[in-house]
């Protein structure tokens, strides 16, 4: 059921993809009169031209707080998918101030300190690793179907869209804060079509934690295109 007050929700994309993965849920919590941003990561999405600046993870970062700032946002419930965790704990590490409340959809947590390979399963961190090394973009190099989307018309949809991802953003330590500020309610929503330790202890972790509400979706790790009416219903409902 939808609450009565609206919110200001900035809602952040992961690895390979651009704020063009929103669209359906942004468009269903417009209609409800929320206002919604949904901002493309230098590099990637629209803004895959501007991949020869080597953006990193703080650029990243700052492509939220600008977003944040120029549309004169506050109270914003910070949404963060996958490598959208790490972009959006950097976020509330600059502007707490302007965030009312943060959800990590399927995401990494970072602690202070952490980059992806860090968060990473080891075979993953080995892969991605690889390109760091070699200073190269990192392609989309796990298949849709790893995600746990099985249906092949989201596969059509997202495929042809995917940029490779701005290896420093893999690299580059995070600037979290070293505690969570017990003020800001959190939610962490795992998605069990996708089977990943490394966020089924981030979902542990969460369950254990005052700070955390959890949920969990039997829906693909793109649960934004393969549950986005269940997402919404999160979304609105979430402290």
């Amino acid at each position: 059921m939808k609450k009565s007050n609206t919110r200001n929700y900035v809602l952040v994309h992961g690895a390979w993809h651009g704020g063009w993965v929103w669209h359906q849920v942004a468009d269903v919590l417009r209609e409800m009169g929320h206002t919604v941003t949904t901002p493309t990561l230098t590099g990637l999405g629209e803004r895959r031209h501007l991949a020869s600046q080597r953006p990193d993870l703080l650029v990243h970062v700052e492509d939220v707080v600008a977003n944040i700032h120029f549309e004169g946002l506050s109270n914003v419930v910070l949404v963060g998918w996958s490598y959208g965790g790490m972009v959006i704990s950097g976020v509330l590490g600059q502007i707490q101030e302007d965030v009312a409340s943060m959800i990590y959809l399927d995401a990494f947590v970072p602690k202070k300190g952490q980059a992806v390979i860090d968060c990473v399963e080891p075979a993953a961190a080995s892969a991605f690793q690889g390109f760091i090394d070699a200073e190269k973009d990192i392609p989309p190099i796990i298949p849709l179907e790893v995600f746990g989307v099985e249906d092949a018309a989201v596969r059509e949809f997202v495929d042809p869209k995917l940029a490779p991802q701005p290896f420093k953003t893999f690299a580059q330590p995070s600037e979290a804060l070293l505690e969570l500020p017990s003020g800001t309610p959190h939610t962490y929503i795992r998605c069990s079509g996708f089977p990943e330790p490394s966020l089924d202890a981030y979902l542990a972790s969460a369950e254990g934690d005052p700070n955390f509400d959890t949920h969990v979706m039997s829906t693909s790790h793109l649960a934004m295109l393969t549950d986005p009416q269940g997402l919404v219903e999160i979304l609105d409902n979430a402290s």
